[in-house]
């Protein structure tokens, strides 16, 4: 979420919810972590065709009632605040064990449409691929696994977890491994099939390869530690580098990533946890449209790490990525409360919350009650340059998974969006009125605002509110998207 719909007090009995003011920048004004305070570890990132990220994450039950995410899909237009899209998957693959999950997925946009790599499994896991024609979906599961924990040689000794495919001159090469060693391992043309001898790149003790090239060196982020130890995760973010990508990988003191019997554990320390957060890894990186990197990343706030069903609370955080040296740093080594500045995104117009939301009983002409209800709330359109005109349209998601359109109440009837315009360098407020179709069930709701070209075209920023209904009826706003919670809350 943006600064405007960061965590909040609540309700007074008339269910007013204040929302501060925001700015409305190129540049959104920079904000405290976590930018998704809805479980999404293992974060996987893309920029599509739309001019939005897109995240994959593992999956998790967030503790809202709602059962097991398999694979949530997130969306953002500056990096910073985030929509949940849906599920990628309704199903497991038919090849995979009873009771299995996803994990760690590795998502590629292709000419074609889009590629998803995944863990799944128990005991022997494996590594399975699925494909869709845009990143949005929907996914279709081959019809069996690339590689499984005790394949034939030459693949005895891999560890089929936690896929990376870089795609290379020579074709597509294969990233694995979860603290019994990373493995890189030649691919098919077509990337459906392991096709060559796996090169040992970093050595027992690390999950969760990233590569990413910068200088004309090759960098490899791995994690060590438990992700999901409660308070006392010691989970981190280590690196080291290569020629290139087959290695031999060293951090900044010389020592290989393959470490010797007896050895301790090499690798320069990215990224740790601290007084504030536990456990920060499994990284990806996207570029903004300044050249500068960010990276993504998962953590737990300390002193509630842990979700009452027993599920570590990975958060997704973002970081700026410096190259100092020809070295990866970020910040202070630990993760951020405030960041110095936020991503650049070249985007034709902002939209921010502005006042005050509240849901009321609704004016239709007939006796008010609970089943005729309208959220009233504002935004705040504002021109990055130019002149622009467009629409606005609303969703809601609640805690059954379902993503609703939600009409906007208007003088002349109720409409599936509304124009607005803005000058050149101004701004202007527009308020809506919003009339769910049934009152809202009790639980967590995700609110997006979207803003888009006239006559349908595709969103091109939005402005999310995370809903919290009681049981009672009564609204707050929460901390972020669907299925959060406050930070230091004791609830799910």
């Amino acid at each position: 979420m943006k600064p405007a719909a960061a965590a909040r007090a609540l309700v007074s009995a008339a269910l007013v919810v204040v929302v501060p003011l925001a700015s409305a920048t190129t540049a959104a004004t920079a904000a405290a972590n976590p930018v998704i305070s809805s479980v999404a570890p293992d974060p996987s990132v893309q920029r599509g065709a739309d001019g939005a990220f897109h995240v994959h994450a593992t999956s998790d039950d967030w503790g809202d009632g709602a059962g097991s995410r398999l694979i949530p899909h997130f969306r953002s237009f500056d990096l910073v605040e985030w929509e949940y899209v849906g599920d990628a998957f309704a199903a497991r693959p038919a090849w995979a064990p009873p009771g299995s999950f996803l994990w760690a997925p590795d998502v590629h946009l292709t000419a074609t449409g889009a590629v998803m790599y995944y863990t799944t499994g128990g005991a022997a896991p494996c590594i399975g691929r699925a494909t869709a024609p845009s990143v949005d979906g929907p996914w279709t599961h081959d019809p069996a696994p690339i590689v499984c924990h005790g394949a034939p040689e030459p693949y005895q000794d891999l560890d089929p977890m936690d896929p990376e495919v870089v795609v290379t001159d020579a074709g597509p090469v294969m990233l694995m491994g979860n603290f019994e060693g990373i493995h890189a391992v030649p691919m098919n043309a077509t990337g459906t099939a392991l096709d060559g001898d796996p090169v040992l790149v970093a050595g027992t003790g690390v999950e969760a390869p990233a590569v990413v090239t910068r200088e004309g060196r090759t960098h490899l982020f791995t994690s060590a530690g438990l992700c999901c130890d409660g308070e006392a995760s010691q989970y981190r973010v280590l690196g080291g580098r290569a020629d290139g990508l087959f290695g031999p990988y060293e951090d900044r003191t010389g020592r290989p990533l393959v470490q010797g019997p007896g050895e301790p554990l090499p690798g320069d320390v990215i990224l740790r946890g601290d007084d504030d957060w536990v456990g920060p890894g499994h990284v990806d990186v996207a570029t903004d449209d300044a050249g500068g990197d960010w990276m993504l990343y998962h953590a737990a706030p300390r002193g509630n790490a842990v979700l009452p069903g027993g599920v570590q609370r990975r958060y997704l955080m973002l970081d700026r990525l410096d190259w100092v040296g020809g070295w990866p740093v970020v910040g202070d080594g630990t993760p951020s409360e405030a960041r110095p500045a936020d991503p650049v995104v070249a985007l034709p117009v902002r939209l921010t919350a502005v006042g005050e939301a509240s849901l009321r009983p609704g004016d239709d002409g007939t006796a008010a009650d609970d089943d005729d209800e309208v959220i009233d709330l504002s935004v705040r359109v504002a021109s990055t340059g130019t002149a622009y005109s467009g629409e606005v349209r609303a969703t809601i998601t609640g805690p059954d998974k379902r993503r609703l359109a939600l009409p906007i109440v208007t003088g002349t009837g109720e409409l599936p969006a509304v124009p607005v315009s803005v000058g050149a360098g101004a701004s202007v407020d527009r308020p809506l009125t919003l009339r769910p179709a049934a009152p809202l069930a009790p639980g967590r709701h995700e609110l997006v605002i979207s803003i888009g070209a006239a006559d349908g075209g595709a969103a091109q920023e939005l402005a999310v509110f995370g809903l919290e209904v009681a049981p009672d009826g009564t609204l707050s706003l929460g901390s972020g998207a669907l299925g959060s919670a406050p930070i230091g809350s004791s609830g799910s």
